[in-house]
């Protein structure tokens, strides 16, 4: 036991003492995570810059830009006739998409030939392209409906039975847990496991990196040649870094997430009491990889590029039953494919701890996987 406190006050010495590495591992998680959050704060687009180009100028062509301008979505300040002009804004970025109302129009329209309105989308951009072309769709197809109705009451049916007529099955969507399809609530409760994954690795690796540049390996370590002496030297340096992303994670969920409003449907100390086996299995696959660090530099270099691996691995951003049996695999040894299956089973889904448990239990076999690694590695590559 006093070994151990040793080991921990010590490193928890090493790690207040280096600026970059306590930058990189308390601060700049922190501020990643605020940052961001701030940055998706507001869920879903609203007045995107759009233009109108109106070929027709008729009364049925300005009812359709009337109903265009009223959605929240978009903002119509640019109305012309000419599509060149309207183009020559679109590839300055001045407007994020264009639509087009033809010429001849509402006359086609009434000799029921079926006219097309067109939707010029800014695909580059995947919020841009989803706001315009939903808001535009739908209200071209409300506006569809009501001409619909109107065709029929002309024929003598009453507005029910128009109703009834046009509209035979009436949809009704339910949007779950996403309500506002947000980008921010579906994107930001994996970034905040993944940033704290990649920085935490980053943060342990420069400090590898500082202790082997300067050969003081040997003398912070001796209890790692005796036998066991290196699982006590695991646990107690372990332990300081488990402290620290607990402390970071307390503040994602206690703060960060319920300041921007992210939805926190289940227990928040469920939550918590999950992320243990991943914040553990995350420091000790540091510990893993930290002994083929010889430089300083060489953590950000390398860990820093897994980033991206680490995000599409996860499942949320493209769904795992495409993946590759032998991906799908390896997937399961990043702890934020596990972390973040099961946070957001239960900040998002609402589910129980219960029924995560399978979940938690794979982490604890990702956790003692690479516990086992860092006991041997610790000796083979550093101390022998």
């Amino acid at each position: 036991m006093i070994e151990f406190y040793k080991y921990f006050k010590q490193e928890f010495k090493l790690i207040s003492s280096d600026k970059a590495v306590l930058s990189t591992y308390l601060f700049t998680t922190v501020l990643i995570v605020i940052f961001y959050s701030y940055m998706y704060s507001n869920e879903i687009i609203t007045k995107m810059p759009a233009a109108i180009v109106d070929q027709d100028q008729s009364i049925v062509s300005h009812e359709i830009t009337r109903m265009l301008e009223a959605t929240p979505q978009l903002d119509l300040d640019y109305k012309s006739i000419n599509l060149l002009d309207a183009q020559d804004r679109l590839k300055k970025g001045e407007i994020r998409g264009i639509i087009l109302i033809p010429q001849q129009f509402s006359r086609d329209l009434q000799k029921n030939n079926h006219p097309s309105i067109s939707i010029y989308c800014d695909a580059s951009y995947m919020l841009y392209y989803k706001q315009l072309y939903i808001s535009a769709v739908t209200t071209i197809k409300s506006f569809g409906y009501q001409i619909g109705i109107k065709n029929m009451m002309s024929q003598g049916l009453t507005k029910d039975q128009a109703i009834s007529v046009t509209q035979p099955v009436k949809g009704i969507s339910y949007p779950l847990y996403n309500i506002n399809g947000g980008y921010g609530t579906f994107l930001m409760p994996m970034v905040f496991l993944i940033a704290l994954q990649i920085l935490q690795l980053s943060a342990m690796g420069t400090m590898s990196g500082t202790q082997r540049e300067r050969n003081k390996l040997n003398n912070l370590f001796p209890l790692a040649k005796k036998r066991l002496g290196s699982i006590i030297v695991v646990l107690a340096r372990g332990s300081v870094y488990f402290l620290i992303s607990l402390f970071i994670i307390i503040i994602i969920i206690g703060f960060v997430m319920k300041w921007f409003t992210f939805p926190i449907r289940g227990n928040p100390f469920e939550a918590l009491l999950f992320l243990v086996p991943f914040i553990l299995s995350v420091t000790f696959l540091g510990f893993t990889l930290l002994n083929f660090f010889k430089h300083r530099e060489d953590a950000l270099m390398v860990i820093t590029i897994f980033s991206i691996p680490s995000l599409f691995l996860c499942g949320v951003s493209w769904p795992t039953i495409a993946f590759p049996e032998w991906i799908k695999c390896i997937s399961y040894f990043i702890p934020t494919t596990l972390g973040v299956k099961g946070f957001l089973e239960i900040t998002q889904f609402g589910a129980t701890f219960e029924e995560v448990k399978s979940v938690w239990f794979q982490l604890w076999g990702v956790t003692a996987f690479y516990f086992i690694l860092a006991v041997i590695t610790i000796r083979k590559f550093v101390y022998i």
